[in-house]
């Protein structure tokens, strides 16, 4: 019997269709998990602070923040599932400079004289974890909203060169956040964009108390692959508290540029599979 030569033409192309289809009809992982890195230069718009009953009042440029930009970094891990998405933040923020004092400045109970050549240390560095929950998944848009829980590892500390003298405040603290994350996204290997902000007030209801954090950042990206994005970005993290019975008023704001990649792991796992 002469098989006609269009059936081998079908079953060619059912047995080239099977891998496509079985790729489509693969189930979606119920965790997805996403690496995010990203780096860049910092500048510290302002860093005021006075600790102490008898403390003097200095600026980030009184202790030479503002001479030179900083290096900043900061790496995250996502954890979706649903709409649920879990994210663990480091954020790394550590300043020394070295500069000649214009007066004499109190830092605590130590006394550090005009002239005296002082290294300055201010180390803010924090670990956060956020929860969101996304509300919105519209067309090329996705809102979520959720809260963070950070901890706070504090150290300022003033030191004379000479090495006779030193003074420091140290603090580890947890600090919550309200947090909200929007999603644009033309189409889905196209460019997209990101707003993320973090935020919280006392506003004035704790007592003896009046402090606030925020942190704001909008992000780029351009995918080079399925799992893969390479990102832009800019930022503003700001904040600070004035507490009256450990004497202690600091206040902050800091604008950074950041390039980065942000990589979609469950992707890569199924890939090498």
């Amino acid at each position: 019997m002469r098989v006609p030569p269009s059936l081998f033409v079908a079953a060619a192309l059912a047995a080239l269709a099977r891998p496509v289809l079985a790729e489509r009809r693969a189930p979606t992982p119920w965790l997805r998990p996403t690496l995010v890195y990203e780096i860049g230069p910092g500048y510290i718009a302002q860093n005021d602070g006075r600790y102490g009953d008898q403390g003097t009042p200095y600026d980030a440029a009184d202790v030479g923040q503002q001479d030179n930009l900083v290096n900043l970094a900061r790496t995250s891990l996502e954890l979706a599932t649903g709409r649920h998405t879990l994210v663990l933040l480091y954020a790394p923020f550590a300043v020394t400079t070295e500069v000649r004092l214009a007066q004499d400045l109190q830092f605590r109970d130590t006394r550090f004289a005009a002239g005296t050549v002082v290294r300055h240390r201010y180390l803010f560095d924090g670990y956060r974890t956020s929860y969101l929950y996304r509300v919105l998944a519209a067309r090329g848009l996705e809102w979520e909203v959720g809260g963070s829980l950070q901890i706070r590892n504090a150290d300022v500390a003033f030191t004379s060169v000479a090495g006779d003298q030193r003074a420091n405040q140290d603090d580890i603290g947890l600090v919550g956040a309200a947090k909200t994350r929007l999603w644009m996204r033309s189409r889905p290997d196209g460019v997209w964009g990101s707003v993320e902000a973090d935020a919280f007030s006392t506003f004035g209801l704790v007592s003896g108390v009046s402090g606030g954090i925020y942190d704001v950042g909008l992000t780029i990206g351009q995918p080079i692959g399925r799992e893969v994005s390479l990102t832009l970005g800019g930022r503003l993290v700001g904040g600070g508290a004035e507490v009256e019975d450990q004497a202690i008023d600091n206040w902050a704001n800091f604008v950074s540029l950041s390039a980065g990649v942000r990589i979609e792991l469950d992707t890569l796992v199924r890939g090498r599979r």
